[in-house]
């Protein structure tokens, strides 16, 4: 499974990585490189995006809605065709937010981290199938979030963080969202999802930075 370690910067402080995975890391300031760049924006929920993610089923209410200024931003590049206004809130608390926000084609998962945000577009069908890959991204703390959003049949996910440490995280809304200690070892996230149990590398933002 192939994944993207580049960032793309969406309006100066919204970050996004748009391929199959985020890690948070290196930014390209020119937006006209972004895969997902030019593609219509969506006017409802795809219904393939419905059937997999049952946080789309409920009514959408004002706890929803992306901050006005953020959701200005994502509007203005609407990447892959996310429309902020179907954005339904997964997993909030007082410090990052995790929405889920459908496109064209593909499901957003939009990380709040200080005034902007962290943003990974998997393609519909791998949420679907249960192949959707983690994305990671440095937080003002120096900790590192890690997160994702997954299908129905997906409870939990399994962070491994050394050879044989293993963190269970449960899944709210179709989506999973932890935080770890700067200089933990990062290695791998694990689902079991409707194509089976599947394995995907979690990267170091600072480390993939540097690099």
């Amino acid at each position: 499974m192939t994944n993207s370690k580049k960032n793309y910067i969406l309006l100066v402080v919204v970050a996004a990585c748009l391929l199959l995975a985020s890690v948070g890391a290196t930014a390209d300031p020119d937006e006209s490189n972004s895969p997902g760049a030019g593609v219509q924006q969506v006017t409802e929920t795809e219904a393939e995006v419905r059937a997999a993610m049952a946080v789309f089923d409920r009514q959408r209410g004002s706890g929803d809605a992306l901050s006005e200024w953020l959701a200005g931003k994502l509007d203005a590049a609407a990447e892959f065709g996310m429309n902020p206004a179907l954005s339904r809130l997964s997993i909030g608390n007082a410090t990052n937010s995790l929405y889920a926000v459908p496109a064209r084609g593909h499901v957003c998962a939009v990380l709040t981290v200080g005034e902007g945000a962290s943003v990974s577009c998997p393609p519909t069908g791998d949420v679907a199938a249960g192949r959707s890959a983690p994305s990671t991204v440095a937080l003002a703390t120096g900790d590192v979030a890690i997160y994702g959003i997954v299908p129905n049949a997906v409870e939990s996910v399994s962070v491994q963080t050394g050879p044989s440490e293993s963190t269970k995280v449960d899944v709210e809304g179709n989506a999973y969202y932890t935080v770890v200690s700067a200089g933990t070892p990062l290695k791998t996230v694990r689902y079991a999802g409707p194509s089976g149990s599947v394995e995907f590398p979690i990267y170091d933002p600072q480390l993939v930075r540097d690099g």
